[in-house]
């Protein structure tokens, strides 16, 4: 960092933002353009100037909720069950978890880090956070979770009989 004249708290800062554009504004123009390519969509806006008189762009100006803000709640929300969920596992199997454990806990915790400003906005706005925000984010963690419950990536899959040993036909 000394060489770039870049200091560790803007260097993070940098970091920070990414991940929060990565996970948001990154995400939906990925799906915009594969929209605009495959299906022929186009999104469009419309740019009006903020020191006109007319009230009838007024509406454009009021933040009332958007989907931007969706992934970025659903990360964190699927991060922090996760930390929960690894740590209550972790002490109600034993001495043995605890291992892989910190792996898994030092990635949920390193995309919480990586939130924490955008975390601190939604949260710091005082119930002023839009209701379908927290369901959706809520609803898609949900299902990610059972997914991931019924994938189960990390428990081996060779509960029955190898296919060399006996052929298609084992029963």
């Amino acid at each position: 960092m000394r060489w770039s004249g870049v200091g560790i708290d803007d260097w993070w800062r940098n970091e920070q933002f990414w991940v929060i554009g990565g996970v948001s504004a990154h995400l939906f123009a990925v799906f915009q353009g594969l929209l605009k390519v495959l299906a022929g969509i186009d999104t469009n806006f419309t740019v009006t100037s903020k020191a006109s008189d007319d009230e009838d762009f007024s509406e454009l100006y009021t933040f009332k909720w958007t989907t931007l803000l969706i992934p970025p709640t659903t990360l964190l929300i699927l991060n922090l069950i996760g930390v929960v969920a690894g740590v209550s596992n972790a002490i109600n199997n034993g001495y043995e978890s605890w291992g892989p454990l910190f792996g898994r806990l030092f990635f949920a915790f390193w995309v919480i880090v990586h939130l924490y400003p955008f975390l601190k906005g939604l949260v710091g706005r005082h119930n002023r956070t839009p209701t379908i925000i927290i369901v959706w984010s809520i609803l898609l963690a949900s299902i990610f979770s059972l997914l991931w419950v019924r994938i189960d990536p990390f428990l081996p899959k060779s509960d029955g009989p190898l296919l060399e040993e006996c052929g298609l036909d084992c029963n």
